[in-house]
C-alpha cells in the first residue's frame, strides 16, 4: 500500500513522494542522469563524485555543466575520506574521517568554478566530510554536526550535491538523516526506502538494471536509525 510520510511539507520544501517509490512516476521531478538524482527536487542532489563514470563522450566538464548548469547546485559536499578535500573546502566537524594515504583523484574545483561562472551562478562552496568507503560516519555526535550544517544551508536556499565514491552507500547515509532533519513525520526506515528507490532512477537513463541499496551496508543503515533516534528531534 502506498504512503506518504512527509506530514507537512517545511520552510518551502516539496512533499515527500508516496511509497514504495515508483521510478517511472518520478523520472521528471526526481530523476537527472545515470550518476546522480535528486533527493529533495532541486535542494538536495545525491550522486557520485564528478569525474565517476566517464566515456569516451563525455568528460569531467560535461558531467559538471550538467549539475551547475541544469541542476542549479551551488554546493558541493565530499563525504570521500579516501580523497582530499577540494581547494577551499569548509571542513565539517574537522572534516570527520580521513584516510592516511589518500588517492591521487583529478579535482573537480576548477571545472564547478568554470561552470558556475559560465551559468551566472554565484560563486561555488565546497564542503568536507569524510566517511571511510562502507563505513558509517565516525560518530552520531559528528554526523550529526555535519547533518544540520547542510539541513541549514538548505533552509537558507542552497542547493546541494553531496557525493562519495558511486554516490550510494555514503551519500544515502548522509542524504537519509538530512532528510529527516527537515522532514519532521519522516521515519529513519522511510528515508532509507527513498535514498534506495530514488537510486533507481539511475538506471532509467543508464538503460541498465543495477540493484542499489543506499545506504550500502546494515551498518550505515544502523546509523541512520540510531541518528534519528537521538538527533532528529528539533533538528
Amino acid at each position: 500500500m502506498a504512503s506518504n510520510c512527509n506530514g507537512n511539507s517545511p520552510d518551502g520544501l516539496p512533499p515527500m513522494p508516496p511509497l514504495p517509490i515508483s521510478a517511472a512516476d518520478l523520472r521528471k521531478s526526481h530523476g537527472f542522469s545515470d550518476q546522480a538524482q535528486w533527493a529533495i527536487p532541486h535542494k538536495l542532489m545525491q550522486g557520485a563524485r564528478p569525474g565517476f563514470g566517464l566515456s569516451d563522450n563525455t568528460s569531467l566538464a560535461d558531467q559538471v555543466n550538467k549539475i551547475v548548469g541544469e541542476g542549479k547546485v551551488t554546493t558541493f559536499v565530499s563525504l570521500q575520506a579516501e580523497c582530499l578535500p577540494e581547494n577551499g573546502s569548509i571542513l565539517l566537524d574537522g572534516g570527520g574521517c580521513r584516510k592516511s594515504e589518500p588517492k591521487n583523484l583529478p579535482p573537480y574545483w576548477k571545472e564547478v568554478e568554470t561552470a558556475a561562472t559560465q551559468f551566472s551562478m554565484p560563486p561555488p562552496t565546497f564542503l568536507y566530510y569524510g566517511i571511510v568507503g562502507m563505513k558509517t560516519a565516525k560518530s552520531i555526535d559528528s554526523l550529526s554536526i555535519a547533518a544540520k550544517d547542510l539541513a541549514k544551508r538548505i533552509k537558507l536556499g542552497e542547493t546541494i550535491y553531496v557525493h562519495c565514491g558511486g554516490g550510494v552507500g555514503r551519500a544515502g547515509l548522509v542524504s537519509a538523516c538530512v532528510m529527516g532533519i527537515l522532514y519532521k513525520n519522516l521515519t529513519a526506515d522511510a528515508a532509507i526506502d527513498y535514498t534506495t528507490g530514488l537510486c533507481h532512477l539511475r538506471n532509467l537513463e543508464s538503460k541498465e538494471e543495477n540493484h542499489y541499496s543506499s545506504p550500502e551496508t546494515d551498518e550505515q543503515k544502523e546509523q541512520v536509525r540510531n541518528f534519528f533516534e537521538k538527533f532528529r528531534v528539533g533538528g
